[in-house]
């Protein structure tokens, strides 16, 4: 039996020790290489967010402030929409911003002939 005030002395009856360090992810722990190839995969999903420093005039500050103000979102997010919708627009997708669905990939929509 163990003295209850003694709290260094494993109990070999009952008890069992605790391995030391981090518990496993899985059933065992990972290798060396394992570990490096997790930790190279949460790198590379971490830095598909680019953080970009710039400096805004004032009117384009003016029109961030409305967006944000239209939008409830943050500058982060606001930037981001902005971003996505002028390259859509230059893409000609912008039915894809509000609700509409595109049409099939490989499928290009018809246009009118000069001659018509």
């Amino acid at each position: 039996m163990k003295d209850p005030c003694d709290h260094y002395t494993f109990d070999l009856i009952g008890g069992v020790q605790k391995k030391p360090g981090r518990k496993p992810l899985g059933e065992r722990a990972m290798t060396v290489a394992e570990r490096k190839r997790r930790s190279r995969e949460l790198r590379r999903n971490r830095l598909q967010e680019l953080s970009v420093t710039v400096e805004l005039s004032r009117d384009a500050q003016k029109s961030l402030g409305k967006m944000i103000e239209w939008w409830g979102v943050s500058k982060k997010e606001a930037i981001n929409r902005a971003l996505v919708i002028a390259c859509q627009s230059q893409m000609g997708r912008t039915a894809n911003l509000f609700g509409f669905d595109p049409p099939p990939e490989g499928v290009a929509p018809r246009r009118k002939s000069k001659d018509a």
